[in-house]
């Protein structure tokens, strides 16, 4: 695999940058599609995709398109491997499937919420309603929509808090997390007494879902959140604190289970 330590870390960023272009709606990218997007020249979008396709990042298609290469595929079988938290999850949720529910495994990077694992039905089933869960494997969601995402947001460290905030404010408030500052905090200081968030409908009409932060129980890091989603007729509200704690327990099992991989 090439190098990418050997160029700067702003190269390596714009180079790692074309690979967020690429989504289920674009598959296939040219050089030309790099340079409208990036605003990179020509020569210098040819130049990333050589880089890359050298990694095996992606790889050439027909027409002077390149698609996703099979070093992810790769990455994602030695993550699948050796991630200590979607070990911990497989270890301890398979145990608790049901199939009028799903219980959902998320990890954060920058500010998107990615499932990593799930446990149940792809599909629930109501009074003869089908409905497709939404969050699956793979597929990131917002930090700021979602039971799964705002059980992990008031989590963050505070500094970091605070930069979201000013970053996304208008994000954050088309949400109904607050308009400022205050309205904000007054939100996520809620989420930490209570110790678990709800949602309804936000992400898969007619679904609902209750999630728990999942954080180490010696420095008290943030590693993830476990959600559990079912029809909303399922969950009555007042039935959500005792959903909260029975995922509080799987939490705990998940955090103790991830320091043993860890340290093997």
């Amino acid at each position: 695999m090439k190098d990418f330590q050997n160029n700067s870390g702003s190269t390596l960023t714009r180079a790692l940058g074309v690979l967020a272009l690429f989504s289920t709606m674009k598959p296939l990218l040219s050089a030309e599609d790099i340079a409208a997007h990036l605003g990179y020249t020509r020569s210098t979008a040819y130049r990333y995709l050589k880089d890359l396709a050298e990694a095996g990042l992606i790889a050439p298609a027909s027409g002077g398109n390149y698609s996703l290469g099979p070093r992810i595929v790769e990455l994602e079988r030695m993550l699948a491997l050796t991630d200590p938290l979607y070990l911990a999850g497989a270890s301890v949720l398979p145990a608790h499937r049901r199939e009028d529910s799903v219980l959902l495994l998320h990890s954060l990077y920058q500010e998107k919420v990615l499932c990593i694992y799930k446990v149940g039905p792809d599909v629930l089933q109501h009074k003869g309603e089908r409905i497709t869960i939404r969050r699956a494997r793979g597929i990131p969601f917002s930090l700021f929509q979602g039971a799964a995402s705002l059980a992990m947001l008031p989590y963050l460290s505070q500094h970091r808090i605070r930069q979201t905030f000013l970053r996304f404010q208008k994000q954050i408030a088309i949400a109904g997390l607050g308009s400022d500052w205050a309205e904000f905090r007054v939100q996520m200081n809620a989420i930490r007494r209570a110790g678990y968030a709800t949602s309804r409908g936000q992400i898969t009409p007619l679904v609902m879902g209750v999630a728990v932060p999942i954080v180490l129980p010696d420095d008290q890091r943030l590693i993830g959140s476990l959600a559990r989603a079912c029809h909303v007729a399922n969950m009555p509200r007042d039935q959500e604190a005792a959903c909260a704690e029975e995922l509080r327990i799987l939490s705990q099992k998940i955090a103790n289970e991830y320091i043993k991989v860890a340290l093997r």
